[in-house]
């Protein structure tokens, strides 16, 4: 009969026969019973998402690039009226004033006989048309020629428009006789004159006060009549009527890098 002090002796040796015969299994059962894997519950895992390194992401920038913004001209509102001197009804006198206002867009010209008939028949149909334009569109750049006794017509009008405060973009006076003083509702002001036998050798003058009109003043050695012909003349009026557009500067547009993403 075994005592129960020889238990622990038993269980000494049997370890020790384990041992000997290479039984791993029933060694590590005897030693740590088998852990059994948890249960892992799929449905509830949710996916990470994997960032990359920041010096892995990617660089994006853009290099600077010129762009032409093309720009369409405003139609401008733009009338000129031309008004011829004494006895222009006359082909051999007028004919200076009839070929510049055949290079001038939307001009009219007025050719007359007498006195009568330019200070008042078309002294007052070219103010009251003048003042018609004002009140259709304020923003009508409106020109006016004269030569000789036209020239002190346009003068006239100029007065009276200012006590309406219409202004005048541009003012032609070549050889005028008696011509009023240029009060500020004319923008600029261009005079001519000449050097010859026949001609008068006259300015117009701004009026006292006037610090605002532009006002420049050429003299040529030609005649009375040819000076309404001057090629000269014709150029200047032409470039001051409608000047040349300004060329429009290229834009350039910097894009600067974007900032790194994780």
């Amino acid at each position: 009969m075994v005592t129960r002090n020889a238990f622990p002796l038993l269980g000494i040796l049997l370890l020790t026969a384990c041992v000997s015969s290479g039984d791993q299994n029933v060694l590590q059962s005897v030693i740590q019973p088998e852990i059994q894997p948890a249960e892992t519950n799929t449905a509830s895992v949710v996916p990470q998402p994997q960032s990359k390194p920041i010096d892995q992401a990617p660089q994006v920038a853009f290099a600077s690039q010129n762009t032409v913004f093309e720009t369409v001209p405003k139609p401008v509102n733009r009338k000129t009226y031309l008004i011829n001197g004494l006895a222009s009804s006359v082909d051999s006198i007028g004919y200076g004033f009839s070929n510049l206002a055949k290079k001038i867009p939307n001009s009219e010209l007025y050719n007359y006989a007498s006195f009568v008939e330019s200070s008042t028949v078309i002294r007052r149909r070219v103010a009251r048309e003048i003042k018609a334009e004002y009140a259709a569109d304020p923003n009508v750049e409106i020109n006016m020629i004269g030569i000789s006794f036209g020239a002190n017509i346009v003068t006239w009008i100029a007065s009276e428009l200012a006590r309406k405060n219409i202004p005048i973009n541009y003012m032609v006076t070549i050889e005028g006789p008696a011509m009023s003083p240029i009060r500020d509702n004319v923008s600029r002001v261009d005079n001519f004159s000449c050097t010859g036998l026949t001609c008068f050798r006259t300015k117009s003058r701004v009026a006292r006060g006037n610090r605002t009109t532009v006002y420049n003043s050429f003299k040529y050695n030609t005649s009375h009549i040819a000076l309404a012909d001057h090629p000269k003349v014709h150029q200047r009026i032409l470039e001051q009527i409608e000047p040349k557009p300004e060329p429009v500067p290229e834009a350039t547009t910097e894009f600067a890098p974007l900032a790194q993403t994780n």
